[in-house]
């Protein structure tokens, strides 16, 4: 059988507090480089990209660990990264520790899998964490006075209805994975001629996909 190519391995937390119906989501700024301007403004999952030659973790768990770990270290962003450009009032590091181990307890929820021609496959790992009110209150209280709890981008807090009325628009497959989740309609970004689907629960490791798929090797150029 012929395998899939993977152009990347996506790991997300989608993160919600129940009590208030809010979710916390990362939020595309103004310092974000390249030819992707427009995204600024909108939101995504928290978590990051595995790409194959180029990181070295050996799990989606792996991966979105390290990725909820540098975001939520109290460090300014490396000179490369996207919101280096920015000036950081950091929350203080109890807090910002709090709401880093709060993410890291996120348990697997569901795999996804995208295709959008001529755009390379991709799946997306989503791990699922319920934050307690006082977690989301921290959050708040930080954002209201004008702190980061991140090193890149900046976070947001919408409801469901905010999203499911594109205020704001949320980027890539986040729209695709909030609504499937919660069974609604939600904007996306894709045209008509797409595949999304659950494809089972994430795995314990990225040699585990193998059977199907095979990631692009991004060593190469």
């Amino acid at each position: 059988m012929e395998k899939t190519i993977l152009n990347h391995h996506a790991s997300t937390v989608l993160a919600k507090c129940e009590e208030t119906g809010e979710f916390l989501l990362g939020k595309y700024d103004g310092g974000y480089p390249g030819k992707n301007k427009h995204w600024i403004g909108r939101v995504k999952l928290l978590g990051g990209n595995y790409f194959f030659g180029k990181n070295d973790e050996n799990s989606p768990l792996a991966t979105v660990s390290r990725e909820i770990s540098e975001e939520f270290s109290g460090r300014k962003a490396a000179e490369e990264e996207m919101a280096s450009i920015q000036e950081h009032n950091f929350a203080s590091k109890k807090e910002i520790q709090l709401v880093r181990e709060a993410l890291l307890n996120a348990k697997p929820f569901q795999d996804y899998f995208l295709h959008q021609p001529p755009t390379a496959d991709v799946i997306q790992s989503v791990y699922k964490i319920n934050l307690t009110k006082d977690i989301m209150g921290i959050i708040k209280e930080n954002l209201n006075l004008g702190k980061s709890l991140t090193n890149e981008g900046s976070l947001a807090i919408h409801t469901l209805d905010d999203l499911v009325a594109g205020n704001p628009l949320a980027q890539g497959i986040t729209g695709l994975v909030i609504g499937y989740s919660e069974g609604k309609v939600m904007p996306h970004c894709f045209k008509d001629l797409f595949t999304f689907a659950p494809i089972g629960m994430p795995k314990e490791s990225y040699a585990m996909y193998s059977d199907n798929f095979e990631y692009r090797d991004h060593s190469k150029k």
